[in-house]
């Protein structure tokens, strides 16, 4: 890789960006809702079922919109974003994009 970086050719630098890719892709872990969808931060979703918000004293309703949701950096099977108001954790199980 240091070659190509060394050789600055267009081609060089498509094929760096791509090994870097690669690279990512391995490491990196894809959250997914509950249909397989690949979720990133900023994405909106939609609730699939009803849920009850733990300390929130409210049940977030089906197909309530969640819009700009955050990843969680330590679970892959959450995500957080506002519901009423309120900062919430959500599984993504039970949501679809």
């Amino acid at each position: 890789m240091h070659i190509l970086k060394k050789t600055d050719t267009e081609w060089s630098r498509d094929l760096t960006d791509n090994i870097w890719l690669e690279e990512m892709s391995k490491t990196a872990t894809l959250r997914k809702d509950s249909n397989g969808n690949i979720l990133l931060n900023g994405d909106s979703v939609a609730l699939i079922k009803d849920l009850d918000v733990k300390g929130g004293g409210f049940t977030a309703k089906q197909g309530t919109s969640v819009k700009n949701i955050r990843l969680v950096e330590d679970n892959p099977g959450q995500i957080e974003g506002k519901v009423e108001g309120q900062q919430i954790v959500i599984l993504t199980q039970y949501v679809k994009k």
